[in-house]
């Protein structure tokens, strides 16, 4: 990854290098040394130059973000949970066939028809009385 790094993105790690106060001629010297060069790249913080570029400019929230428009729109699919910490110790659901939850898409009449059955429906239970208390 440092190589990778120093190949197509000099620039940004120049810019996180002084952004610890440090200069470029510190690189791989005893002043900054090889295995501090790899922390610095592989521990880059989201908002380091060289996070940007690796992440070609998107942060992993506007990556979530972009995901979720695409799937309201209907463009993509997501078949199974994003990684995330954690997510290893999930249990599966026992009545799910694949083990992640999946909804229904409707057609705009069919939810309408569900809608107009669903409304009929009320009237069918007992009316009953509500009491309400004022102050």
């Amino acid at each position: 990854m440092l190589a990778t790094v120093i190949r197509k993105h000099w620039h940004a790690l120049v810019r996180d290098v002084l952004a610890l106060g440090l200069r470029a001629s510190d690189m791989f010297t005893e002043r900054l040394t090889f295995a501090e060069m790899v922390s610095i790249v592989v521990g880059a913080p989201p908002t380091s130059s060289v996070r940007w570029f690796l992440d070609k400019g998107w942060s992993r929230e506007a990556q979530l973000l972009a995901n979720m428009q695409e799937q309201q729109a209907g463009v993509a699919n997501m078949t199974q949970p994003y990684q995330r910490p954690g997510i290893e110790q999930r249990t599966e659901d026992p009545n799910a066939n694949d083990g992640f939850f999946r909804g229904e898409a409707l057609e705009w009449t069919e939810f309408d028809e569900r809608e107009r059955q669903r409304e009929s429906n009320a009237h069918v239970a007992a009316p009953g009385t509500t009491r309400v208390r004022t102050i």
